[in-house]
């Protein structure tokens, strides 16, 4: 998607992956600091984009607006993905392949 196209999630909807593919490789995690393994963080990216029901996203607000405007030139957004556990991770996925959560 590029810009202008016009699709939008508002901060804080849940989504999920429309239909189940293999992690982009430009989709990238946020730096946590350690709070989660590299392992865990790999798993729920890769149980997201495969469409894991047991995952649930939502889609994040950014506060700095120039990382904000560069997603959405790239038609990307960033999203927070938990598992039952309640591990979290925030990364980055196209708004073309996703959809609301019901």
């Amino acid at each position: 998607m590029g810009f202008g196209m016009g699709i939008h999630f508002a901060a804080g909807t849940r989504v999920k992956v429309s239909a189940p593919m293999e992690v982009p490789e430009w989709s990238k995690w946020d730096e946590d600091h350690g709070r989660v393994s590299t392992p865990v963080k790999k798993r729920l990216q890769s149980a997201f984009f495969k469409g894991d029901q047991k995952v649930s996203a939502e889609v994040l607000y950014i506060s700095k607006e120039g990382e904000r405007e560069k997603l959405r030139r790239q038609g990307r957004i960033k999203i927070r993905a938990r598992d039952a556990s309640g591990t979290a991770v925030v990364f980055t996925a196209e708004a073309t392949c996703l959809t609301r959560a019901r």
